[in-house]
C-alpha cells in the first residue's frame, strides 16, 4: 500500500510541477535558439557579402549590386520569463580583414570604399553593469537551479528520493541483506559518476549533473552504513567521506562546475555533523572544518565563485557558533580562537583579495557579505570566549580594528583603483571596532572624550579628503559621545570628571562647527550642521560652567557669582576667537552675556535681600558690565539689524536701572513707621536722578548716550516717566509730616522729590519735542497744560497740607472738607488764579486759556453757593462772597473776552468792544 501511495504521489508531482515547468523551460529554450539562429543567419550573410565584394575588387571591377530576394529579419524577442532572459552570445566572428591574404594589395575605389562593413554589436558599457552582487540566498538558487539544464537536475533530484524510498522499501520488507543494498547504491553512484565523466565532452550541463548525483549519492551510501547499519567504523567513515569531498572538488575544478562544488562541499561540511556519535573531539571538528575552508580558498585561486565561499562562511560560522552557545569552555579557548581567527582571515580577508584579483577592467564588485559578515559574527564570537578577562573584550575590538586598518592600508596600495572600495570599507571596519575598543576599556567619562577626540578627527580627516559621509560619520561620534556623557552623568560623576568630559565635549563640537564651514558639498546643509554643532559646543560649555560650580562646595550666591564670571571671560575668549577666525556666527555668541547677566539679577532678587549685602561679591557686577558696555562699543555695530543694536543697548540699560530701583526700593520700603513722605520722596527722587543724569549725559555727547540719542532719552525713559507721574499723582494726598520733623512748605522731602519729578518730566518733553519733529506741534500745546496742571494739582496739595499742620486741622477727609478755613482759602485761591489765567489770555489774545480761567472761575461761584452757603451764616462765608465778587468785578474790567482771531489781521481789543 505504501508503494502504491508513493507511485501515486510521484506522478500527481510530475503532472502538476515537473511538467508545467519543463513547458515554460522548453518555450524559453525555444525562443532562445530562434533568436540565435537568425543572428547566425544575418551574420554569416553580411560575411559572405564581403568576400563577394573583396573577390570583385581583385578582379578589377565592381561587383554588380543584386536585387534582393530575400532579406532575413532578425526576429524580437519575446517577454519571457527570467530563466531565460541569459542567451547566450554568438561565436565571435573574425574580421574580414584576416580573410584577405596579405600579398593582394590592390587599392580601393571609392565605391568599394564606401561600402559599410558590419559593426559589431554594441556592448554594454562597464557603468551600467550591475555593481553589487545579490545577497539573496534564495533567488541565487532558483537562478542556479533555472539555468542549465533543468530537468536534469529534477531528475536527479527525484532520483535521490527514489533511491531513498527503494531502500526504505526493502528494508520494510526485508527482501535484500543489507550489504547488498549499499554495494548496489555504491554500485549505482559509480555508474553515474563514470556516465557523467564520459560525456562531459559531448553534454557538459548533463554530464556534471550526473556527476552531482552521484557524488551525492556517495555521501547517502556511506553515512547509511555507518549511521543506520553501523557496518563502517567512525574512522573509516569519515575518511570515506573526505575522499569523496577531495575528488569532487577536484572534479569541479577542473571542469569549471560550480555546481559540483558546491554538492562536494556540503557534504563535506555535513560529513561531521551526520556521523557525529555526540563524543568527538571539538580541535577535530574544527580541524576538519578548517581543512575544507582551505580547500575553498584553494579554489578560489582558479575559480573565485561567491556561492562557494558563502557556504563555506556560513557553514563554519554557523557550526562553530552553534557549537560554542552549548559546549564552549574557558578551557577551549586556545583552540576556538585560532580556529575563529584563521576562518576571519579566509573568508574575510583572502578570499575577497581573491576575488578583486579576478576583477576585470572598471568593475567594482565587492561582496558585502564577506566582507562584514565575518568580523562581525567574529568579533560576536570573540566576545564569548574573552569575556570572562576583564579587557579581553577590548582588545580583541582593538586587534580587529588595527588588522582592518591594516588590511586597508595593504590593499590600497596593492590595487589602488581596483581595491579602493575594499579599501575604505577595510577602513570603516578599523574605525568602528577600535571606537568599540574604548567603551569596552574604559568608563563612560572616558570614553565619552575618547569618541569625541576620536569624532574631531574622523571629520578633520574627511575634510582634507573633501569626504562628506566621513565628515558625517566624525559629526555622528561626537553625538555618541554626547550619549555616553549623559550616561555617565546619571551613574554619578566627580566634579573633576564631570567638568573635563564637558568641557572636552564642548571644545570638540565648537572645533567641528568651526570644521564644516569650509566643508565641501552643498552650503545649506554645511551651514545647517556648522550652526547646529556651534549651538551644541556652546550649550555644553554652558553646562559645564554650570555643573562646575554648582558642584563646589561654595553658598549659593557665591556659585552663581563664580559662573558669570567664567562666562564673562568666556565671552572675552569668543569674540577674540571670532576675530581671529572669521567667524561670523561665533562672534554673535558673545551676547549671551545679557542673558547671563538677567538670570544672575534674578537670582539675587530670589532671596528678596538687597543687591550691597554681597559684599565683594559685587565686583562681578562690574566686570561683567564694564565687558558689556565693551561689547557694546566694539561689536555692536557689526550686527545686521538696527533694531538689534538698539535692543542690546535697552536692554542693558533697563538692567541696570532696574537693579538700582531695586536697591532703593528694597532700602526706603524699610523705613521706620512715620517715614511715608521719605519713602515716596526719595523714589521720587531717585526717578528724576536717573531722567536728568541721562540727559545731562545727551547735553555733553557722552557714549552710549549720544550714539543712540531717540533711543536713551525717549524711549529707555518712557518706562520711568510713568512711574513718576503715577507717584506724583498717589504722593499729593500725604500730609508730608515725618516723624520727628516739623512741616515746612516745599522744604520737605515730599515736596522737594515731587519738585524734581516734575522738572524731569518737564525735561523729558521738552526733549521729545526737539527730537521727534512730528510731534513737536501736539506737544507744544500740551506741555504748558501738562505742567500748569502739575503745579496746580501740588501747589493745593502744598496748601492744604500747611494749612492742616499750622490750623491744626485733623488729615482727614471730612476733617479737611467741613473746615471753613480750607473752603474759605480754596476759594480765594482759586479765584486769585482765575483771575490771573484770564487776565493773562486777555493780554495773549488767548481765548482757549481765556475760557479754561472761567471755567476755574465758575467753579468758584458753583462751590460758594452749594458748599458754602450750605453751612449757614458766619463770617467766613460773607468773607467768601464778597472776596470772589470783588475779584468777579476786577476780572470783567481788566480781562474781558479776548476778540476771535479775524483773516488778514491780529485781534485787538478794541474791535471787540464795538460789539458791547
Amino acid at each position: 500500500m505504501d508503494g502504491l501511495l508513493f507511485i501515486a504521489g510521484l506522478a500527481l508531482f510530475l503532472c502538476l510541477v515537473v511538467l508545467p515547468i519543463s513547458v515554460v523551460i522548453s518555450l524559453g529554450r525555444g525562443n532562445r535558439n530562434q533568436r540565435e539562429i537568425a543572428q547566425l543567419t544575418l551574420t554569416i550573410s553580411q560575411l559572405q557579402k564581403q568576400v563577394d565584394d573583396l573577390r570583385f575588387v581583385e578582379n578589377g571591377r565592381a561587383r554588380p549590386t543584386p536585387t534582393p530576394e530575400h532579406v532575413v529579419q532578425p526576429v524580437v524577442a519575446k517577454k519571457t520569463h527570467d530563466f531565460a532572459a541569459h542567451a547566450a552570445q554568438p561565436p565571435a566572428v573574425k574580421p574580414v580583414a584576416d580573410i584577405v591574404p596579405p600579398s593582394i594589395t590592390v587599392p580601393l575605389t571609392p565605391a568599394v570604399a564606401a561600402i559599410p562593413l558590419p559593426q559589431p554589436p554594441a556592448t554594454k558599457p562597464a557603468a551600467d553593469i550591475p555593481q553589487e552582487p545579490k545577497n539573496d540566498l534564495l533567488s541565487g538558487l532558483v537562478s542556479w537551479f533555472m539555468q542549465g539544464n533543468p530537468l536534469a537536475k529534477l531528475g536527479v533530484l527525484l532520483l535521490f528520493f527514489g533511491l531513498a524510498y527503494l531502500m526504505k522499501y526493502t528494508v520494510e520488507r526485508d527482501m535484500l541483506p543489507i550489504e547488498f543494498r549499499l554495494i548496489g547504491a555504491a554500485a549505482a553512484s559509480g555508474v553515474l559518476l563514470w556516465l557523467g565523466w564520459r560525456l562531459r565532452a559531448k553534454q557538459t550541463l548533463y554530464a556534471l549533473i550526473l556527476q552531482g548525483g552521484a557524488v551525492g549519492a556517495l555521501y547517502i551510501t556511506v553515512f547509511g552504513a555507518f549511521r543506520l547499519y553501523q557496518l563502517l567504523p567512525h574512522t573509516l567513515a569519515f575518511g570515506l567521506m573526505l575522499v569523496i569531498c577531495a575528488a569532487s572538488v577536484g572534479l569541479a575544478v577542473m571542469q569549471r562546475a560550480l555546481s559540483l562544488a558546491m554538492l562536494a562541499s556540503i557534504g563535506g561540511y555535513l560529513s561531521p555533523l551526520l556521523l557525529s556519535t555526540g563524543g568527538g573531539s571539538y580541535i577535530a571538528l574544527f580541524s576538519y572544518y578548517l581543512l575544507l575552508s582551505l580547500g575553498i580558498l584553494t579554489i578560489s585561486v582558479w575559480q573565485p565563485w561567491r556561492p562557494l565561499n558563502l557556504l563555506g562562511f556560513v557553514f563554519s560560522f554557523g557550526v562553530a557558533g552553534l557549537w560554542g552557545v552549548n559546549n564552549y569552555l574557558p578551557e577551549y579557548y586556545l583552540g576556538c580562537q585560532l580556529f575563529l581567527i584563521a576562518n576571519i582571515v579566509i573568508f574575510g580577508v583572502l578570499c575577497l583579495a581573491l576575488t578583486l584579483r579576478a576583477q576585470l577592467p572598471g568593475e567594482k564588485i565587492i561582496d558585502g557579505t564577506l566582507l562584514f559578515g565575518p568580523p562581525l559574527i567574529g568579533f560576536g564570537m570573540q566576545y564569548l570566549i574573552t569575556r570572562q578577562w576583564e579587557f579581553g573584550p577590548a582588545f580583541s575590538a582593538l586587534g580587529f580594528g588595527l588588522a582592518y586598518l591594516l588590511l586597508a592600508w595593504a590593499v590600497l596600495k596593492r590595487y589602488p583603483s581596483l581595491g579602493r572600495m575594499l579599501a575604505v570599507s577595510s577602513l570603516a571596519l578599523g574605525g568602528v571596532f577600535t571606537t568599540l575598543a574604548i567603551p569596552l576599556a574604559l568608563s563612560a567619562e572616558w570614553t565619552s572624550m575618547a569618541w569625541a577626540l576620536e569624532g574631531l578627527g574622523i571629520l578633520w580627516l574627511g575634510r582634507q579628503q573633501k569626504q562628506i559621509r566621513m565628515s558625517l560619520s566624525g559629526s555622528g561620534l561626537l553625538v555618541l559621545a554626547l550619549a555616553s556623557a549623559l550616561v555617565a552623568l546619571g551613574a554619578g560623576m566627580t566634579t573633576l570628571s564631570f567638568t573635563l568630559v564637558f568641557a572636552v565635549l564642548a571644545l570638540t563640537w565648537l572645533a567641528a562647527a568651526f570644521l564644516w564651514r569650509d566643508m565641501g558639498g552643498d552650503a545649506v546643509f554645511r551651514q545647517v550642521v556648522s550652526r547646529g554643532l556651534l549651538a551644541g559646543g556652546i550649550l555644553l560649555w554652558l553646562v559645564c560652567l554650570l555643573g562646575f560650580t554648582g558642584r563646589l562646595p561654595l553658598y549659593y550666591r557665591q556659585g552663581a557669582f563664580l559662573a558669570l564670571a567664567l562666562l564673562t571671560l568666556s565671552v572675552v575668549l569668543w569674540r577674540w576667537a571670532a576675530q581671529r577666525l572669521a567667524w561670523l556666527e561665533l562672534r554673535y555668541s558673545i551676547w549671551l552675556l545679557w542673558p547671563a547677566m538677567l538670570a544672575m539679577l534674578m537670582s539675587q532678587l530670589n532671596g528678596l535681600d538687597p543687591l550691597l549685602a554681597s559684599g565683594w561679591l559685587n565686583l562681578v557686577w562690574l566686570l561683567a558690565l564694564s565687558v558689556a558696555y565693551w561689547l557694546l562699543k566694539r561689536e555692536a555695530g557689526s550686527l545686521p539689524l538696527l533694531r538689534l543694536q538698539q535692543g542690546l543697548h535697552l536692554s542693558l540699560f533697563w538692567l541696570v536701572v532696574f537693579a538700582l530701583g531695586y536697591e532703593v526700593l528694597w532700602h526706603t520700603l524699610r523705613l521706620p513707621w512715620g517715614m511715608d513722605e521719605w519713602q515716596l520722596g526719595l523714589q521720587m527722587g531717585f526717578l528724576s536722578l536717573i531722567m536728568l543724569a541721562t540727559h545731562g549725559a545727551l547735553r555733553k555727547g557722552c557714549w552710549p548716550f549720544d550714539e543712540h540719542r531717540q533711543l536713551y532719552g525717549a524711549i529707555a525713559l518712557a518706562p520711568l516717566a510713568a512711574l513718576a507721574l503715577l507717584l506724583l499723582l498717589v504722593g499729593n494726598v500725604l500730609d508730608g509730616v515725618s516723624m520727628g520733623w516739623h512741616y515746612l512748605p516745599l522744604l520737605n522731602p515730599l515736596e522737594e522729590g515731587a519738585g524734581f519729578a516734575l522738572l524731569a518730566l518737564v525735561t523729558l518733553g521738552l526733549f521729545v519735542r526737539r527730537e521727534y519733529p512730528q510731534y513737536a506741534t501736539l506737544l507744544r500745546r500740551i506741555l504748558p497744560l501738562f505742567t500748569l496742571a502739575a503745579l496746580f494739582w501740588w501747589g493745593n496739595g502744598t496748601i492744604l497740607r500747611a494749612l492742616a499742620y499750622y490750623a491744626d486741622i485733623a488729615w482727614r477727609v471730612d476733617t479737611l472738607w467741613g473746615s471753613r478755613l480750607v473752603q474759605t482759602t480754596f476759594a480765594l485761591l482759586w479765584m486769585l488764579i482765575a483771575l490771573i489765567v484770564m487776565v493773562w489770555s486777555t493780554r495773549r489774545g488767548q481765548r482757549e486759556v481765556w475760557f479754561g480761567g472761567a471755567a476755574l472761575l465758575g467753579i468758584v461761584i458753583v462751590k460758594l453757593i452749594l458748599v458754602d452757603s450750605a453751612r449757614g451764616g458766619g463770617l467766613a462765608r460773607a468773607i467768601s462772597f464778597i472776596g470772589v465778587a470783588i475779584l468777579v468785578l476786577i476780572v470783567g474790567y481788566f480781562s474781558p473776552l479776548p476778540p476771535k482771531a479775524v483773516r488778514g489781521k491780529a485781534p485787538t481789543v478794541a474791535s471787540e468792544r464795538g460789539n458791547v
